[in-house]
Parts: structure tokens; sequence; C-alpha cells
């Protein structure tokens, strides 16, 4: 027997403020979540399984128009004309109250029950699925305590869309625990809701795949499935495979004390290179961020000057392929002098670092405290700081930007000096 597990498609997801970014290729970024599930359905056919198994999150929320559901339609009939069945779970995204179906599904298409955990048994294969979906996008009791015994003799396979035991990336949504999940006796839980690849347990397998495409640069590295196999109800191979179309990078530069813009753009272009070729042909998204304590640091402080650099490591992608898009490039240097003999001296200078130091050691209350005085600002710019990736509203993000700070006042001493 063999099947794929498959969960967070996401297919039309909106990513919204894409056109915000300069040279976006917004529909492209767009389709990448349709082709992902055409490039799963394919994978399915070609690898002859049995049945594919969708553990939530098959749409993003309502449908855009009907064509969203008339294109999915004739997936799962690729499907159903190789003979495979699917196993479909609505997740907090698709649940019953946010996308109403509209459109029938072929009957390859089994889902499960919104009202209470249910069995499905396949007996010519030998395996029993249990599962249910959610029935609204907030589901916060551990429905997987309730789900039905195993069946004896058979291969049992949970499937949910659960937040486990919680994740702060995502949502905590049907909550339960590994021990919960082992207690009902299965030889394989099908989870879903988180993004990232994750393998709870080995035996049990208990296992998310993470999503099938990435959607920001939050979501990076090769993102899609599980091909399982099982003989004689034992696990032989549960292998990933890649079905993204676009893949997203961090770019993490770090430059060395007398690195000047050569240095800094020849380790971008050696970086963007290597990132690229490990996507094996697919469409690279990039974010680069530069650190360092560098003497080009005086030409990335001023508005010219980064500006400049950011044009120039955009053109250095297009050099080396088309097919490589710069999200964002972020700046973190600093001048390379002595911060912290500065910072003790007695003069105006060292009073402000020592301020900047002192409020960074803060508990996370008195910053959150600090981030309330901010929120009319960030109110008017919430779009500027989100494509920036700002998030003042958290301690960690706070002290970071602290740190900027104290980098923008030894760069307006290292000038004044000059």
């Amino acid at each position: 027997m063999k099947f794929l597990h498959a969960a967070d498609l996401h297919i039309d997801s909106p990513l919204r403020g894409l056109e915000a970014y300069d040279g976006a290729p917004v529909d492209r970024i767009r389709s990448a979540t349709r082709e992902a599930f055409e490039n799963l359905i394919s994978l399915a056919i070609n690898e002859h399984v049995d049945f594919v198994i969708l553990a939530g999150d098959l749409f993003d929320g309502q449908w855009r128009d009907i064509q969203t559901g008339l294109w999915t339609a004739r997936q799962f009939r690729r499907l159903e004309d190789a003979g495979i069945t699917v196993y479909l779970l609505r997740g907090n995204h698709d649940a019953l109250s946010e996308v109403d179906q509209r459109v029938r599904w072929p009957d390859n298409v089994i889902q499960f029950s919104v009202e209470a955990p249910r069995t499905v048994v396949d007996e010519s294969l030998g395996v029993a699925l249990h599962g249910q979906g959610f029935a609204t996008r907030e589901i916060s009791d551990d429905i997987a305590s309730r789900y039905p015994d195993p069946i004896p003799g058979m291969f049992n396979i949970g499937v949910l869309h659960t937040s486990l035991t919680g994740d702060p990336n995502h949502d905590t949504y049907a909550a339960t625990t590994e021990d919960v999940l082992l207690l009902r006796g299965y030889d394989f839980w099908a989870l879903g809701h988180i993004h990232a690849r994750r393998t709870v347990r080995e035996e049990p397998l208990i296992v998310f795949p993470g999503n099938t495409q990435g959607r920001h640069i939050n979501e990076r590295g090769e993102k899609g499935c599980l091909l399982v196999t099982v003989k004689d109800r034992n696990i032989e191979n549960a292998d990933f495979r890649a079905t993204d179309v676009l893949r997203w990078h961090l770019i993490e530069i770090e430059l060395d004390r007398d690195d000047e813009l050569d240095e800094l753009y020849a380790k971008v272009r050696q970086q963007l290179h290597e990132k690229h070729l490990s996507g094996d042909g697919r469409f690279s998204a990039c974010r680069v961020v530069v650190r360092g304590a560098a003497k080009c640091h005086s030409q990335l402080v001023s508005r010219i000057g980064r500006e400049e650099s950011i044009t120039e490591i955009r053109n250095i992608a297009n050099s080396i392929d088309d097919d490589i898009w710069i999200e964002k490039v972020i700046f973190e240097t600093s001048a390379p002098i002595d911060v912290d003999q500065i910072r003790r001296g007695n003069d105006l200078m060292g009073d402000l670092l020592r301020s900047v130091a002192n409020l960074r050691r803060e508990d996370d209350g008195t910053l959150a405290q600090l981030a309330a005085e901010f929120e009319p600002l960030t109110k008017k710019a919430s779009l500027e700081l989100q494509l920036a990736g700002i998030t003042i509203d958290d301690a960690e993000s706070i002290r970071r930007w602290l740190q900027q700070a104290e980098g923008l006042l030894v760069s307006m001493l290292c000038e004044e000096e000059a």
C-alpha cells in the first residue's frame, strides 16, 4: 500500500500587499499554490499511490469565485481517472463555516465529518482512517481524545488538523498532546496546520508534512508532502517529496571589518548563486540581510548609499538568473569601532548609548508599554511596517530596532570625527 500525506495547500491564498514590492512577480507567486497542487496530483499518479490524504486547509478561505472550485474538481478528476481515492479533511481556513462548497467533488473524494470523529474503512487495502474536520474556524477542545478505537487487523491512520501543544507561528486549534495521540493506538498520524515539516514521533509515526508551497519569507526552504509505503501493516518508507515551484531563501551576509562594497557584492553574488542552485531550477524569492561591523557601513547608513546598494544587489540577482527576485534587502551593519569604549565615555554620546543599552535590558512588560506608545504610528504605517518585517508589538523586535538605533548613533559620531 502506498499513499501521499499532504496538508495546508492554501489554494489561491491572496498574498495581500505583494503589489507594494518593487518588481514583485505577483502573478507567478499567486499561481504557485495551484501549481504545487498540480505537482502533488502528478506525483500521486506517477507513483501509483492508492490514496491521498489532505489533512486540512486545502483552501485559504472563501473562494474568490466559482472557478476555484471548478479548477480543484478537475484536479480531483485526474486522480479519479487513475483510480486514486482522496481523503479530505477541513481545517480552520476551509472550515464548513468558511468555505461553502458550491461544486460537487467527484466520487473518489471522501470528506471526513465535521460533526464528530468518524472512521472510513477500505477493506481491499486493509486500512482504516479516523478523522474529524472543522465545522467552524475555531475549535478549542481536544477532538483527538474522542477519536474512535483502532480497528484490529487494519492499518489505522489518524487524520487531524491541530496545533498539537502549540506553535508560536500558528494559532491554537484542536490542541492535543503526543500522549493523547499515542493512546489512540493508531499506526500513523497524518497531521496538518503547522507549515514547517516536523516529525513529532518516529514510532508510531506522527508527522506534520508542512505546506506544499511556501507563500512568504517565513515559509522558507523546500515544501511538499510525504510518500508513505506500507507493507504488512508496517511503514517501510516515509519519504519527503517536494511539490513547490517557488522557493523562499534567506541570504545572510556576514561582513568582516575591512570589507568595502566590492566585498559585500561578491559575498551576495556567491550566496545568491548557491541558494538558487539548491532550488533545482525553481524560481527563487530571496531576502538579503547584511550584518557586521565593516568599513562600508558609512556608505550604507545614508539613504542614497543604501538605495544604490540595494539596486546593485538586485542587479546582481538579475545577472545570475531571471528567475531570482530580491524580496527585500535589510542592512544591520555598524561602524568598525569599539562601541563599548564609547558607551563608557562621560560625554553625551556615552550617555545616549548607555540609555539605549539599559532600555534593551528592560523586561518584556516594560517594552510592551513602549510599543503601546507607538501604536498610533504603527496604525498609520501598517503596510510599510509589514513589508519591512517590523513588528514593534514584540519585545524582541523592539530590542533589535534599539540595537539598530545604537548603530545609527555610532555612525553619526564617526561622520563627525571624519
